[in-house]
């Protein structure tokens, strides 16, 4: 078993967990192989589906987006019918926690914050 990495993932560990994102590893089996948390493995795997290798590297540092692209993509979600994984895509959003907040605030009826 591996040691507990919760807090730091160097680039290996990301180059590692890619290949196996790569050869059709899920949630669990990515967990469990690298000793990580099932959350940060479904994480991960949104993130390379939506964004590319890119995205799980973590290469684009904090990132920002326009009203409309939040709200253009919460729409193509939750009216559209679209995956989170394909309006995520999309859109260009790498970034789970503005994709979530956004579509928090689009179902709620509020206006993304920019």
């Amino acid at each position: 078993m591996r040691e507990d990495r919760r807090r730091r993932y160097d680039d290996g560990f990301r180059r590692e967990a890619l290949a196996l994102i790569k050869a059709g590893a899920g949630r669990d089996t990515l967990a469990r192989r690298l000793a990580m948390p099932r959350w940060t493995a479904e994480k991960w795997i949104i993130l390379y589906r939506s964004g590319g290798e890119e995205a799980v590297m973590g290469g684009n540092g904090s990132r920002r987006y326009d009203w409309e692209t939040k709200v253009a993509a919460a729409r193509d979600h939750v009216e559209n019918g679209m995956t989170k994984t394909e309006a995520m895509a999309r859109h260009g959003i790498a970034s789970i926690v503005d994709w979530q907040r956004c579509v928090r605030r689009f179902l709620r009826g509020q206006v993304p914050v920019r």
